[in-house]
C-alpha cells in the first residue's frame, strides 16, 4: 500500500493519548494503578461536576417553564459550590462552566486541592482538564500537501441566495468578519479597529454576514468577552512546540459563506493567543469545557433559556483519534462528555458537522475517528479529492472508522472535497489562500446542509443529514485505487442535486441513523438479526421503490443471507416501516486473520468487515441508499470427555511440576468448525463478577489474570515471562477505552520484589500507590499493552537498566521482542517477555531471583486488582503459585528447619500419542477442527500423601482461545465442586412428530463447573449412569443408563394435538453419589402432514371482456400448520395471471377474449396440495344501448372483496 507514515506525527498521536496529569511535571514512568498522577505545585484546571444533572433533560427539553426553573436551581447550586471552593484558597481562579448540557464549574488551582474539592458537599467528581497534552487536531497539524494532483472543488450551486434563512455557527479561533470574503470591507484599518476592541462590544460587530458571536477564550487571559475576532498572531510555544492554528475559524467561515452565501454566520471563539499581563504571549488552547460552553452559546446565543434563536448547523473541528463512545457508559471521561454534549445539541434541532480527523497521517489502522466525530448524531466528514477526469480518491490524512464501543452505528458518515480549497486569510482584507485538510470537507458539507435546509425548510436537521447520506455518491477510491470501504468514506461524497430532488428519506428506526450497522457478532450455527427501516415520503404522490441489497466482494459474504421486500410503496406524506433481516451462518466463516496483535492493520480489518448498501430505486428518481456493515466471527467451542478423567502420580505430566506432584488429566476436543489456538495458564487473580458499582462502566475490567515463566527458544536465557488475562467484555482495538488515567494503555502491571512487599505491609493491604524509590532492590518489572507506531497493540516494559529522564518520560518504554496475542474485538490477551530483558540490578539478575512471591498490581482505565484496601496479589511465576514457608523443630537433629508448601499448580496440554511414545507439553496449542488433546494439571497441594484432594489455595486456571472470545476459568482441581459430572441444565433436543417407537432423539450432554470431572459409563467399578427423574403424561420418552433419549410412545408426541415440547428432569449417579436434577427440553417438530384447507367455494365471476381483474384467491384457503403457501392457476385467459406468493389474480384480457373460462387454483404447502375451481365469464362489449347484465346469482369482483371483511383471509408464516 502506498502509505506514508510520519514518525513525528505518530509520536504526537501517542502523546495525545496521555492525560495532562501524567504528561506535565511527571516524576516517574511507572503507570499509576489507582489514578492519574498529579504533582503538588502543579497548576491545573479542574472540571468540578455537581451531583445534579444539567438544566437540559428529557423533562425540560420541551417545557420552557420547567427549563427556566431547573436552570435557576443549577445556578444556585453552582454558586454554593464555588463559594466553598474559593474559600479553600483565595488564589483559586473561577472559569466559565456549563449549566445546560452538563452541570460543572471550572476552577484553576493547585493540583493538591483535588481531594479537598471532591469532598465538598454537592460535588460528584473532579476531573483534571486535558488541554496540555490533548490539543485539538487543528492546533497540531499543518496544512497537508497532497501527493496526487487534484482539481479545485466545484461549487455546490450557482445561486447567490443559497443558504438563505439558515444560520451556521463556527466554533474555533474566531472569525475575521472584516474580510471581504465574509462580507467585510477588507480594509486594514477596519481589522485594526476590531483588534483594538478585542475585549469589547463595539459598532463594527456584528455584521450582516457574521450576525453574532462570543469570545470564550478571552484576550483578557480568562473569562469571556463579546468580540470573537480572529487574530493574525502566529505563535509557537517553546517548551512543547504547540502552535496556535491562526485564522482557522476564518478559513472555515469563508468556505461556508462562499458555497452558501445566503447563510448567516455566528462565531464562537474557543482558542486564543494573548498577552494580558505584558509578560509575553501565552497559548490558550480549546478545552472540553470551553467547547461545551461554545455549544451552549450556539444554541442559546442570548442566554435567555430559549433555543428559538439557535444555529441550524454547527461546524466543529475535533480532537486526536481512536475515539471511544458508548451511550450507556457510567464511567465517562472528559472527551466522551463532549460527544454527549453534541448529542444533546442534536436533540435540540441543530446539526453538528464534525471533522473526522487527520489520523490517516499517523498509522494505517482502524478506529481512528476523532472523539467529537464519534457522536452518533453528528455528521462526521472525512476528506477526498478529484483529478481532472473526476476520479475521486480519499486524502492521505483521512482516518478509518468505525468508533470503538459503538456497535450500532458506523463512522465516518461521508467524505467531501478537502484539498485545494480557497479560503480567506485572517487579517488579510482581500487575501485568499489554498487549504488542504479534512476539516475543509466538514465546512463544505455544512454548506451543503445549509442549502438543503434553505430549499426544503420543512425538513428537520435529522432528515437533512439522512438526505445527504442517502443520496451520496460512494464511487470514491482508497489510496490503492480500489473501491474504498464503508469505514473510510461512509456513504460517500455529497450529491446536492439528488438530495434536493429526492422524494423520500430513510433511516434505521431505532437509532435514526441513515445506515444499518449490525456491528460485531460472534456466534455458532445460524442466527438472525433484524433491523427496521423507516422510509418517509416527502412528496405529494405515492411512490414505489424496488429494494435490493448489494455487497462489496469479500470472502465472508457466503455466510450472509438477506431477506428484504422486493418493493415498498409509500403514500404521499406518509412513513412506512419495513424489516431488513440478516441471517448469518457462522459455520461458513473462516477464522479472522488476527491472532497476534501485530496483525492489527487495515488490510486484515478490511477482510472481515462485510459491507454494502441497501438500495431503493425508482424510475426517474435518485437512488436512495443505506450502507450496511457487519463483522461476524465464528466462535470456539470445546467438548470435554469426562470418561477420560484420571489421577496420575509420577507421570510425565506430574513431574513437569515437581517429583512430589500428582496430576489430573482429561481429554477435550475442538468442536468448532475451524481450527483454534487454546492457551492455558495458572490464574494469579480471578474476579468472578464485575465490581459493585461498575456494572455499567465501559472501561476494561479484568475477569482473570495469570501466567508464569516458561521455556522459549527465542530468548537467550531460554525462558520467558508470560502475563495473560481475560476481560469481562471485548475490547475493540487493544487500547484503553478512556485515556484519562494512563493514556492509551489497555492494561498494565507493576510488580514488586517480595521483601519490599513485606516491609511495607502490602501483603495485608495496599492503601495507596506503592512508592518504589530503589528500582534495583524493590521493583521486578513494569509492563503494559499499548498501541505501537502502527496503531497495533504491543507488549511493553520499562527498561530499568536506563536512567529515568524526566524530559523524556517515555524513553525507557521498550517493546517486547516476543509476539503479543490478541484478536480484534477481543477479551483475551497474552503478553510475553524474554527474561533477560527484565534483568536489572543485582537483585533481579537471574531466573532464581524471580523465584519469589512477588507483589503484583494490575490496572486498567477503570479498574485495579488488587484494589485499594485489599492485599497485594502475591504470586511466584517460577513455582506458578504462592509459596508458603513454615519453620518447625526437627527432633532428630535438634535444629529448626523450614518446610515449603506450594499452593499453585501447572496446567499444560499435549497431543495424544501412541502407547509408549513420549508426550510434549505446552501451555499453547493449535487444534484442528475435531482434534482431541489432553489437558493435565500438576500440583503438590492437591495430592497430599499420594491421595487426590483439594488442599490448594489459588485462583484456579484459565483456558482461553486466541482466535475469538471463548474462555473458561476453572479450579485447578476439585475446588468447591464435585468431581462428578452432571447433566447440562437447560440443554435442548428436538424430535419430529412422526418419529417411531425406539427412535433416538439425542444423548444428554454433560457438564461440570470445573474443567475436570468423572463420568465413565463403561467403568468396571461404579459406572456413571443417567436416569429420568420425572413422570410425563403419556410416557413419550425413556432414558437409558448412557443418557440416550429414546421415543417410548409415538402417540404422545403428535404436534397437531398440542404436544409441542416436553421438559425432562434428568439426574446423574456415580456409586452412591447423585447429581442435582437438570432440566432437558425436547422440542417436537411439526411435520407437514395436513393439506391446505378450502374454507369456502370460489364463486363465479362475470365481467367485461377487457375489465381489470383483481381476485384474492388466498382468502379461500387456510393452512392449519402455519406453512407458507404458494399458488398456481390454470385456465386463466391470456393477460391474466396469479401471483405465486400472494395468490392475487390480476391483469386484463385482450379484446376478443370474451367467453367462459374454467379456472383451477392450486394452493401448495410444499408437500400437500388443495385445489379450488370457479368459472370466469368475460362478456363481449355491446355495440349499442347498454344492457343490464344478470349475473344469475354469481358473485362479482366487488362482492368478492367482502370475504376479506369477513375474516376469511389466511395467515401465512414467512
Amino acid at each position: 500500500m502506498s502509505f506514508k507514515k510520519s514518525k513525528l506525527a505518530t509520536c504526537i498521536a501517542l502523546a495525545a493519548m496521555v492525560p495532562a496529569t501524567i504528561a506535565v511535571a511527571q516524576s516517574t514512568d511507572a503507570l499509576s494503578s489507582y489514578s492519574a498522577q498529579a504533582k503538588k505545585g502543579q497548576l491545573v484546571t479542574f472540571n468540578v461536576y455537581l451531583a445534579d444533572v444539567g438544566s437540559l433533560t428529557k423533562a425540560t427539553v420541551n417545557n420552557k417553564q420547567k427549563f427556566a426553573a431547573n436552570l435557576k436551581q443549577v445556578e444556585a447550586k453552582q454558586a454554593a459550590v464555588l463559594a466553598d471552593i474559593t474559600a479553600l484558597d483565595g488564589n483559586i481562579n473561577v472559569l466559565p462552566g456549563a449549566k445546560i448540557f452538563g452541570n460543572f464549574v471550572r476552577v484553576q488551582a493547585d493540583a493538591s486541592y483535588a481531594n479537598k474539592i471532591k469532598n465538598i458537599a454537592g460535588v460528584k467528581a473532579v476531573v483534571t482538564e486535558t488541554t496540555t497534552a490533548v490539543i485539538p487536531a487543528n492546533a497540531l497539524a499543518k496544512p497537508v500537501v497532497s501527493s496526487t494532483s487534484s482539481t479545485k472543488a466545484p461549487a455546490l450551486v450557482d445561486d447567490a441566495t443559497a443558504g438563505e434563512g439558515v444560520k451556521v455557527a463556527i466554533i474555533g479561533t474566531g472569525v475575521d468578519y472584516t474580510h471581504v470574503g465574509l462580507g467585510g470591507d477588507g480594509q486594514a484599518e477596519t481589522y485594526g479597529e476590531a483588534m483594538v476592541n478585542a475585549l469589547n462590544a463595539y459598532d463594527g460587530f456584528p455584521t450582516d454576514v457574521v450576525v453574532e458571536g462570543m469570545d470564550l477564550s478571552s484576550d483578557a487571559g480568562w473569562g469571556l468577552d463579546p468580540n470573537p475576532i480572529d487574530q493574525n498572531i502566529y505563535f509557537t510555544r517553546e517548551h512543547d512546540g504547540a502552535t496556535h492554528n491562526t485564522g482557522h475559524g476564518t478559513r472555515l467561515a469563508s468556505v461556508v459563506h462562499s458555497l452558501a452565501p445566503g447563510a448567516k454566520i455566528s462565531a464562537f471563539k474557543t482558542s486564543n493567543v494573548s498577552d494580558p499581563y505584558g509578560n509575553g504571549y501565552q497559548l490558550s488552547p480549546e478545552s472540553s469545557s470551553t467547547f461545551m460552553l461554545a455549544l451552549e452559546y450556539a444554541l442559546d446565543p442570548n442566554q435567555d433559556g430559549s433555543f428559538d434563536d439557535r444555529a441550524d448547523i454547527i461546524v466543529v473541528d475535533a480532537f486526536g483519534g481512536n475515539a471511544f463512545y458508548a451511550p450507556s457508559d457510567t464511567g465517562i471521561s472528559g472527551l466522551v462528555a463532549e460527544a454527549h454534549a453534541i448529542e444533546m445539541a442534536s436533540g435540540l434541532g441543530a446539526l453538528v458537522v464534525v471533522n473526522a480527523g487527520i489520523g490517516g497521517e499517523w498509522f494505517d489502522n482502524r478506529f481512528n475517528i476523532t472523539w467529537r466525530g464519534a457522536a452518533p448524531s453528528a455528521l462526521t466528514v472525512g476528506g477526498m479529492s478529484a483529478d481532472a477526469d473526476g476520479n475521486m480518491m480519499v486524502t492521505e490524512s483521512t482516518p478509518h472508522g468505525p468508533v470503538r464501543g459503538a456497535n450500532g452505528y458506523s463512522k465516518p458518515d461521508m467524505v467531501s472535497y478537502a484539498e485545494n480549497i480557497d479560503v480567506a486569510v485572517v487579517g488579510g482584507g482581500t487575501q485568499t489562500d489554498v487549504e488542504s485538510t479534512t476539516v475543509m470537507a466538514a465546512a463544505r458539507t455544512a454548506a451543503a446542509a445549509a442549502i438543503i435546509k434553505s430549499k426544503r425548510p420543512e425538513l428537520s436537521m435529522v432528515e437533512i443529514k439522512a438526505l445527504l447520506m442517502n443520496t451520496a455518491n460512494n464511487n470514491v477510491m482508497d489510496l490503492e485505487d480500489k473501491q474504498a470501504d464503508l469505514v473510510l468514506i461512509g456513504n460517500g461524497v455529497e450529491d446536492l442535486e439528488a438530495a434536493l430532488s429526492s422524494s423520500v428519506v430513510a433511516w434505521e428506526k431505532n437509532s435514526y441513523q441513515p445506515n444499518l450497522s449490525f456491528g460485531f457478532e460472534e456466534g455458532m450455527g445460524v442466527q438472525r438479526f433484524v433491523k427496521e427501516v423507516q422510509l418517509k415520503n416527502l412528496s405529494e404522490e405515492t411512490v414505489t421503490y424496488e429494494v435490493a441489497v448489494n455487497a462489496m466482494a469479500k470472502s465472508g459474504n457466503g455466510s450472509l443471507t438477506w431477506d428484504v421486500p422486493a418493493s415498498v410503496s409509500v403514500p404521499a406524506g406518509q412513513t412506512v416501516i419495513f424489516p431488513v433481516v440478516l441471517e448469518i451462518d457462522f459455520s461458513k466463516l473462516e477464522n479472522w486473520p488476527f491472532k497476534m496483535a501485530s496483525d492489527f492493520n487495515s488490510k486484515n480489518w478490511s477482510e472481515i468487515e462485510l459491507s454494502g448498501q441497501l438500495q431503493l430505486t425508482a424510475e426517474e428518481k435518485p437512488t436512495v441508499s443505506m450502507s450496511w456493515l457487519v463483522k461476524p466471527r465464528v466462535g470456539t467451542s470445546i467438548s470435554r470427555d469426562f470418561s477420560t478423567f484420571e489421577e496420575q502420580f509420577s507421570s510425565e505430566m506430574s513431574i513437569q511440576f515437581s517429583p512430589e506432584a500428582g496430576s489430573y488429566v482429561q481429554q477435550f476436543s475442538n468442536s468448532s468448525p475451524t481450527e483454534t489456538t487454546i492457551a492455558v495458564f495458572p490464574a494469579m487473580y480471578h474476579q468472578k463478577q464485575l465490581p459493585e458499582g461498575k456494572e455499567n462502566t465501559q472501561g476494561n475490567m479484568p475477569n482473570v489474570v495469570g501466567g508464569g515463566i516458561y521455556d522459549e527458544a527465542m530468548c537467550s536465557t531460554g525462558k520467558k515471562l508470560v502475563v495473560a488475562g481475560r476481560f469481562f467484555k471485548p475490547n475493540d482495538a487493544g487500547m484503553a477505552n478512556h485515556f484519562d488515567k494512563a493514556g492509551a494503555a489497555l492494561i498494565w502491571w507493576n510488580v514488586y520484589q517480595e521483601q519490599f512487599v513485606l516491609d511495607n505491609g502490602f501483603d495485608q493491604a495496599v492503601n495507596g500507590e506503592p512508592f518504589a524509590w530503589d528500582e534495583a532492590n524493590q521493583v521486578v518489572m513494569g509492563g503494559f499493552i499499548e498501541p505501537d507506531e502502527n496503531g497495533a497493540p504491543a507488549s511493553w516494559y520499562i527498561d530499568y537498566n536506563q536512567e529515568y529522564d524526566w524530559m523524556q518520560p517515555r524513553k525507557r518504554y521498550t517493546k517486547s521482542k516476543l509476539p503479543t496475542y490478541m484478536t480484534g474485538h477481543g477479551q483475551n490477551f497474552v503478553s510475553q517477555y524474554c527474561l533477560e530483558d527484565l534483568y536489572h540490578g543485582d537483585n533481579m539478575a537471574s531466573i532464581e531471583d524471580f523465584d519469589q512471591n512477588h507483589g503484583w498490581i494490575f490496572a486498567t482505565d477503570r479498574d485495579a486488582v488488587a484494589d485499594l484496601g485489599e492485599p497485594i496479589i502475591q504470586y511466584n511465576p517460577v513455582k506458578y503459585g504462592k509459596v508458603e514457608k513454615q519453620s518447625y523443630f526437627d527432633w532428630f537433629s535438634g535444629e529448626m528447619k523450614e518446610i515449603e508448601s506450594n499452593g499453585g499448580g501447572l496446567p499444560l496440554m499435549s497431543r495424544l500419542v501412541e502407547e509408549g511414545e513420549s508426550k510434549t507439553y505446552s501451555p499453547m496449542m493449535t487444534l484442528a477442527a475435531g482434534e482431541t488433546v489432553e489437558l493435565g494439571m500438576a500440583s503438590e497441594c492437591n495430592f497430599t500423601f499420594g491421595f487426590g484432594g483439594d488442599g490448594c489455595t489459588n485462583h484456579g486456571m484459565m483456558l482461553i482461545s486466541l482466535e475469538d472470545n471463548w474462555g473458561m476459568t476453572s479450579p485447578m482441581g476439585q475446588g468447591s465442586y464435585s468431581f462428578i459430572a452432571h447433566p447440562l441444565d437447560g440443554q435442548s433436543h428436538s424430535v419430529d412428530e412422526d418419529a417411531e417407537m425406539g427412535d433416538l432423539v439425542g444423548a444428554v450432554l454433560l457438564d461440570s463447573e470445573s474443567f475436570f470431572a468423572a463420568a465413565n459409563f463403561d467403568a468396571e467399578w461404579t459406572p456413571y449412569s443417567l436416569s429420568l427423574a420425572n413422570a410425563i403424561p403419556g410416557d413419550p420418552f425413556a432414558i437409558n443408563d448412557q443418557g440416550e433419549i429414546i421415543v417410548n410412545n409415538p402417540a404422545a408426541i403428535d404436534y397437531d394435538l398440542g404436544n409441542t415440547s416436553f421438559n425432562l428432569e434428568v439426574i446423574g449417579r456415580h456409586g452412591n453419589t447423585y447429581t442435582a436434577v437438570s432440566n432437558v427440553q425436547v422440542m417436537v417438530n411439526n411435520v407437514n402432514d395436513i393439506a391446505p384447507e378450502l374454507v369456502a367455494e370460489m364463486p363465479a365471476v362475470s365481467m367485461g371482456e377487457t375489465d381489470t381483474v383483481e381476485i384474492d384467491a388466498s382468502m379461500y384457503f387456510s393452512e392449519a400448520e402455519g406453512d407458507a403457501l404458494t399458488y398456481s392457476a390454470t385456465g386463466l385467459p391470456e393477460g391474466v395471471s396469479i401471483d405465486s406468493v400472494s395468490g392475487m389474480i390480476s391483469g386484463s384480457a385482450a379484446a376478443g377474449a370474451a367467453g367462459e373460462y374454467e379456472v383451477v387454483v392450486t394452493a401448495d404447502d410444499a408437500v400437500n396440495k388443495t385445489e379450488a375451481s370457479f368459472v370466469m365469464t368475460l362478456n363481449a362489449p355491446v355495440a349499442k344501448e347498454p344492457v343490464s347484465v344478470d349475473n344469475g346469482g354469481s358473485l362479482g369482483v366487488g362482492l368478492l372483496s367482502l370475504f376479506a371483511l369477513l375474516g376469511l383471509r389466511r395467515k401465512v408464516r414467512r
